[in-house]
């Protein structure tokens, strides 16, 4: 992929995916601006996260044209983070190996972690986990950043946490594209909506606008039961 312009980071063009059959995305056209936070909503199934891993690379589309930065500019984050069987310092300089140690201290104090850097990543809590591979996505300073429901299942004080590292990033320039179940985290964080329904992009406004009244009826009964 290659970048398309100064405003735009990423830009598909009737985007298709069809796996065994099925329509998972049906010819979406998008435009996500450069320093965006991105909230994809839709029901379970709509084909969020199939979205997230087309735009991300890790699935094949069947058609249509995708744009945006190379793979190496990019860094996702999944609901159940992917994490190596050893401790949380190994695991972070496997993810960023050659990142210093001052910096790699930094980042684990940025997460609040400095007191698990020698813990097996897999005994962290999942708020702890989901923050270590948070950090591990953002250390190499990623032009766009891929979110799928990164704080799920999680407490109050761990989603907060998370957010406000969310919010940082952004913050510092970073491209986001994040899915949630969450209405309110959705209206905290969001400055653009994407409503996918049945593999297909219904409705594309400015977050403010969508949470006030959408356009399309399906959006609008999905936001009432959100």
């Amino acid at each position: 992929m290659i970048d398309i312009s100064n405003i735009l980071i990423v830009q598909t063009r009737d985007l298709t995916v069809v796996r065994n059959g099925k329509t998972l995305l049906d010819r979406v056209n998008l435009d996500i601006e450069r320093g965006s936070l991105t909230m994809l909503l839709g029901h379970n199934g709509a084909g969020k996260s199939v979205l997230l891993r087309t735009l991300h690379g890790l699935m094949t589309k069947t058609d249509g044209q995708i744009n945006g930065p190379p793979a190496k500019r990019q860094k996702i984050v999944f609901q159940k983070p992917i994490l190596l069987r050893r401790s949380a310092r190994k695991h972070f300089h496997f993810v960023c190996p050659g990142c210093p140690d001052k910096d790699t201290e930094a980042w684990f104090a940025h997460a609040g972690l400095q007191a698990q850097m020698d813990t097996h990543a897999h005994q962290l809590s999942g708020g702890e986990q989901q923050k270590l591979a948070l950090i591990g996505a953002l250390a190499s300073q990623p032009s766009l950043l891929f979110l799928d429901e990164p704080t799920s299942h999680l407490d109050y004080e761990s989603t907060t946490a998370i957010e406000q590292m969310i919010h940082d990033a952004h913050a510092n320039g970073t491209t986001i594209i994040m899915t949630s179940h969450n209405r309110a985290q959705a209206e905290r964080l969001a400055q653009q909506v994407l409503f996918i329904h049945e593999g297909q992009l219904l409705e594309s406004r400015a977050a403010a606008d969508f949470f006030h009244k959408p356009t399309d009826p399906i959006a609008d009964n999905f936001l009432n039961h959100l």
